[in-house]
């Protein structure tokens, strides 16, 4: 008996620590829209976090460069990432940057960030 309580605990700790298909690994990693906002416009996560999108059918989300979010720009920032309008999709925090992301219509307003520790 104790070796059956002792291997369905550690399925459930292999099961809930995993990553696999992309799911967010917690209810704090997903970014959603409300009005226009990015809830929410801050996101701290750890490195290897997955970040979830689920945008709203007005919305999109383009990363984009620290200059071009000072500026207000949607100028894309090369091999970013880009999630189309009403879409849903993960990202994966691999490095120890800030992410930073607009709405494309709704600038200057819509633009939030991902800060990865």
């Amino acid at each position: 008996m104790k070796t059956q309580i002792l291997i369905t605990l550690m399925m459930l700790i292999f099961f809930s620590c995993s990553k696999e298909n992309n799911e967010p690994s917690n209810a704090e990693n997903i970014i959603t829209t409300s009005g226009l906002n990015f809830v929410p416009n801050l996101l701290n996560c750890n490195l290897g976090d997955t970040i979830f999108f689920e945008l709203g059918a007005t919305h999109n989300a383009i990363e984009v460069s620290e200059a071009s979010f000072n500026a207000n720009s949607s100028t894309p920032l090369e091999n970013g990432f880009e999630f189309d309008y009403g879409s849903s999709g993960y990202i994966v925090a691999e490095e120890l940057k800030t992410y930073y992301y607009v709405c494309t219509p709704h600038l200057p307003n819509m633009k939030a960030q991902i800060i990865v520790n």
